[in-house]
């Protein structure tokens, strides 16, 4: 993103900082001159595609990334000629469908035969932007190893033929678990990846190991956003 003396990694990318991602409907209509600012910084560094896929992740959870994958969103989509979407990939402790006031989506069956991406998005409530909220899951519908990856993989691909913009909410890198759709694996099918961490909360020591995870897979990594939002939960 923009290059900064406090550049956590060897990659081109630096820290873009946010004075405050607030949260619910102020971020979503994308109001705060912070989200213009980091729209601006990945629109540059994605080179004007015209079709591209972002990737908004974090080291730990509680870092801010769904609300500024909702705030991004938002944003993108007030700006001529762009058609966005609003994916939530992190499935088994999703929260961006709670941006956009939707439900949970169906049967993760589903998603092993459709046609097209538009017949299982959801309108977000705002123009030019809609929304893939996480699947529901129960005990009977388990995925095996590897399985989510790929069904991750699909959508990103269906959708790349329909939105312009595609911004990805994943599970934040630690702790990893069997069950989440591992966001470095994902992060390299992306055209880039932006790792959100909160100011003087998160160690350093984890971030820089979760970019070295990113690297190693091969992501393209566009920079650090440091928000410096507290979150009353820690």
């Amino acid at each position: 993103m923009i290059p900064d003396s406090m550049m956590l990694t060897k990659q081109q990318g630096g820290i873009l900082k946010t004075e405050n991602l607030l949260s619910g409907r102020i971020a979503l209509h994308g109001e705060i001159a912070e989200i213009k600012r980091v729209y601006s910084a990945i629109e540059t560094s994605l080179k004007h595609q015209e079709s591209s896929c972002l990737v908004i992740t974090s080291s730990i959870a509680g870092e801010g990334k769904t609300t500024m994958v909702a705030g991004l969103a938002a944003y993108a989509a007030k700006q001529p000629g762009e058609r966005v979407l609003a994916m939530d990939l992190n499935w088994y402790s999703p929260a961006l469908h709670t941006f956009f006031g939707a439900e949970l989506n169906f049967d993760v069956n589903r998603l092993r035969n459709f046609d097209s991406i538009l017949d299982i998005v959801k309108p977000s409530g705002l123009n030019n932007l809609d929304v893939f909220p996480a699947v529901r899951f129960n005990s009977d519908h388990e995925l095996s190893f590897g399985e989510s990856e790929a069904i991750a993989i699909h959508l990103i691909q269906k959708a790349c033929k329909e939105y312009s913009l595609v911004i990805v909410d994943t599970s934040a890198i630690y702790p990893p678990n069997r069950r989440m759709i591992d966001p470095a694996i994902i992060s390299k099918e992306a055209d880039g990846v932006a790792v959100v961490a909160l100011v003087n909360a998160t160690p350093r020591e984890d971030i820089k190991r979760a970019m070295k995870i990113l690297e190693t897979a091969g992501a393209n990594i566009l920079g650090m956003i440091a928000n410096q939002w507290k979150n009353p939960m820690m």
